[in-house]
């Protein structure tokens, strides 16, 4: 996906048309893009399609969800296996990123975790 090539309406739709798709670095890429592309002159009519309530509040929401997990200490943890789905084998689940985590270990830096192994 080469974002400098591409207009906002294709922006939009590939967001829409392929958010189940899109990689975590992508999505942090489409946000940074969107960031810039909403302090740019561009036309009006062109930044209403990343207006509030649109697909640019969902790309930030990701962003963040994104954002958090890489600074949680479970990403950094010994204890979580599979790379691919990010699980801890203390909170077996099956949900992508969380694993069955609880939110408050995960989606904190300093979160105490009574079963936190920094990675060697």
């Amino acid at each position: 996906m080469d974002l400098r090539n591409m207009t906002a309406k294709e922006v939009h739709d590939y967001i829409m048309e392929h958010s189940k798709g899109i990689s975590d670095d992508e999505w942090l890429e489409i946000g940074k893009w969107i960031g810039n592309f909403l302090k740019s002159d561009s036309p009006m009519e062109e930044k209403k399609m990343f207006g509030p309530l649109s697909c640019a509040e969902m790309v930030t929401m990701i962003c963040d969800g994104i954002i958090r997990w890489r600074n949680s200490i479970c990403i950094k943890c010994n204890r979580q296996k599979g790379k691919k789905k990010c699980r801890c084998e203390m909170y077996p689940g099956n949900e992508e990123h969380t694993g069955g985590i609880p939110n408050e270990i995960w989606a904190h830096e300093d979160a105490q975790c009574p079963y936190f192994e920094k990675e060697s």
